[in-house]
Parts: structure tokens; C-alpha cells; sequence
């Protein structure tokens, strides 16, 4: 785990409240792809921020399930969720996006379903079963081409 500087906080708040423990993550630099011209071949600046989800404790369980539904592809085998950034040349700058990366994915996964409205849920319905009706129109008028293009042999 790469130390972090005396600016760099212990834990970092989101929008909802949920700390997002820099000391419980694990923080590794590599060589970035990134802007940085020659500089970029010599300095590791992509910042790589990784955290076994199950054992997070401080996201709750139905947010840490909906983080492992949603981020399938982020998560590897042995269930770590893996975030990176190399939009800087700054060591710093990638690290605080993995950051916010990760906050987004806890704000995204916490967010409740609203449930629709009557009117909403009516006028749902109601295009459904246009776009039934039209469907089924259609298939009758291609069906009618198609009839109409038979050659009758009796």
C-alpha cells in the first residue's frame, strides 16, 4: 500500500455521508498512457485503487450487493473492486479521481427506485399497448404484401 501525503485526509465524505476510508483501500501506481510527453516513460502517475467489496463494512450490505450487481466488470475473481485513473500527469490529482470514482459507485448503488406514479404508470400502459397495436398493424399490412405477391397456379 503506497503512503499518501499529510494533505491527503484518512477518510474521505461523499455526498451521502458514507466515509470512504483511504487507510482500508489498497493504492498502487503505475506507468500511465496518459499526457506526460517523455516524462511519462520514467514517472508512475496512473493511480490504481482497489477494495475487497464483501469485507467493506463501511458500505451496508444491501448497498455492497447492488455495488456487485451493477460493477460486474470491475470486480475481479477474488472479489475486489478495481477503479484507475490516469487523466493526469499528478499522482495526486488520479488518486483523488479514483476517489471520486468510488464515491460515485457507493451514491449510485445507494440510490433508492422511485416508484411511478398512477399517472405515470397509466400513461406507460397506454404506449405499450399503442405500440402493440401498431406492431400487429404492421404485420398485417407485410403479410398482405406478401399474400398479394403469390402466384396463384390453378
Amino acid at each position: 500500500m503506497a503512503s499518501l501525503s499529510n494533505s491527503q485526509t484518512e477518510s474521505q465524505k461523499n455526498d451521502r455521508g458514507t466515509d470512504v476510508p483511504v487507510d482500508r483501500l489498497t493504492v498502487t501506481y503505475c506507468r500511465s498512457s496518459g499526457p506526460g510527453g517523455q516524462n511519462v516513460n520514467k514517472v508512475n502517475s496512473k493511480a490504481m485503487v482497489r477494495f475487497h467489496v464483501a469485507t467493506a463494512d463501511w458500505i451496508p450490505e444491501d448497498v455492497r450487493q447492488s455495488i456487485i450487481s451493477q460493477q460486474k466488470n470491475r470486480i475481479n475473481r477474488s472479489g475486489e473492486l478495481r477503479v484507475s485513473s490516469e487523466v493526469s500527469r499528478y499522482q495526486m490529482r488520479n488518486l483523488a479521481d479514483c476517489l471520486q470514482k468510488i464515491r460515485d459507485i457507493v451514491a449510485e448503488a445507494s440510490r433508492k427506485p422511485t416508484q411511478p406514479s398512477k399517472e405515470d404508470a397509466e400513461l406507460r400502459r397506454m404506449r405499450v399497448e399503442n405500440m402493440q397495436r401498431e406492431r400487429l398493424r404492421q404485420k398485417k399490412i407485410h403479410s398482405s404484401v406478401k399474400r398479394d405477391r403469390r402466384v396463384d397456379l390453378d
